[in-house]
């Protein structure tokens, strides 16, 4: 590898440093969960854009309004003891699928940005190391992320008719 190609990232990038929110995450259901209210999510890191070769602080706002579904971590069923679909009491695990669900529905274009495919999948894994999900766990559901939802099918994919139920936006610090 060149000198130069180990001090620039060869993409966009986004690095996640904390997650909170207002009010804890209310959603029902069993592999299929759906928001029982309005629900805010804050997303605060870093992102690096190869166009200007800038990194810059960020604050991602997540809106899920009533009735936004998705169905958690599609991890298949062997994995789910280590990758659960939810994980009850850990707000911070169970916004990493969601806010990465809404990202892909609207295929990175939010309020503020367009987040390309593998910065929406560094959302994701940014969102579970701050819910202390070990790095070799994250790196393998990331795996996962690009052998199940690495086809154009899920890019975009809205089956659950929820487009209009999540919001982001995205504002530099």
């Amino acid at each position: 590898m060149l000198p130069h190609m180990l001090m620039m990232p060869h993409k966009n990038s986004i690095t996640v440093e904390s997650v909170s929110q207002d009010y804890p995450l209310e959603f029902e259901g069993d592999k299929t969960y759906w928001f029982t209210k309005d629900c805010i999510v804050y997303v605060k890191g870093t992102r690096y854009t190869k166009s200007d070769k800038k990194t810059r602080n960020f604050v991602m706002t997540c809106t899920f309004k009533k009735g936004f579904m998705t169905d958690g971590a599609s991890a298949p069923e062997i994995l789910s003891c280590i990758v659960p679909h939810i994980k009850q009491g850990n707000d911070t695990y169970n916004a990493a699928p969601f806010i990465h669900d809404g990202l892909y529905i609207l295929r990175g274009e939010i309020d503020g940005a367009n987040l390309t495919r593998e910065e929406c999948d560094d959302v994701l894994r940014g969102i579970w190391r701050c819910a202390n999900m070990s790095r070799a766990i994250a790196g393998i559901a990331d795996v996962g992320i690009h052998l199940v939802a690495g086809s154009s099918k899920h890019w975009g994919d809205d089956a659950l008719d929820c487009k209009y139920l999540f919001k982001a936006k995205f504002k530099y610090q």
